[in-house]
């Protein structure tokens, strides 16, 4: 049988170890919001699973399948992030952050910044009240109609709110979708982990309303 080569994404992980190895994780924990465990580990819950943080690496605990790799990662740049600052529940759209691709929706909002989750609109067929489903299964907390659209926040993790903007179809555009960090995200994961942990929440939400569908 030859020999399995390591994913780009697990030589990232693999690359953080290190790192990980000499963390404070119990300080860490404390100041960004985690739940210390013992004297050298820390519980995190993260997108609807939950995770043991230890000085050898992350681990699913809630007795479910291992996850994906990124998630892992991610929850590691978090436990090493500096911090120091609180969140200040003002938005920022994804692609200002990350330089990720815009979209546009003229008429409801700024072109700059658009991030249309094609994946995601699909799997619910642009319906507003499959979105509502998935959002409320991820704890999402409905705050009311912004720029036009429903606005969905999210504590994705303990210092980092981020909200989307559902826009329903209309006669002159189909549904879409806008997602924002808030501006102090960079303090705690740098642009090109933003851009992965927005697509991990897509992902989120997709394999939720996929589930649904089938019930």
């Amino acid at each position: 049988m030859p020999e399995q080569i390591p994913s780009g994404y697990d030589q990232i992980y693999t690359s953080l170890l290190p790192r990980l190895a000499d963390c404070d994780i119990v300080a860490q924990a404390r100041q960004l919001g985690l739940t210390p465990e013992g004297e050298d580990a820390a519980r995190a819950e993260f997108l609807g699973r939950h995770y043991l943080i230890t000085n050898q690496g992350v681990d699913t605990v809630d007795g479910g399948p291992q996850t994906n790799i990124n998630n892992r990662s991610l929850l590691i740049y978090y436990i090493l992030a500096k911090g120091g600052i609180e969140p200040k529940f003002s938005f920022v759209p994804v692609g200002r952050l990350t330089g990720m691709p815009s979209g546009t929706h003229d008429g409801k909002g700024e072109d700059e910044g658009w991030f249309i989750c094609e994946a995601l609109l699909r799997d619910i067929q642009g319906q507003y009240n499959l979105f509502v489903a998935a959002a409320e299964e991820l704890n999402g907390e409905y705050i009311g109609i912004l720029l036009g659209g429903h606005c969905w926040q999210f504590m994705v993790l303990p210092k980092i709110p981020m909200r989307m903007i559902f826009y329903e179809a209309d006669e002159e555009f189909p549904a879409e979708l806008q997602a924002q960090f808030d501006e102090t995200a960079p303090y705690y994961m740098d642009f090109e982990c933003l851009a992965f942990l927005s697509g991990s929440v897509m992902r989120e939400l997709c394999s939720i309303a996929r589930q649904q569908k089938q019930a």
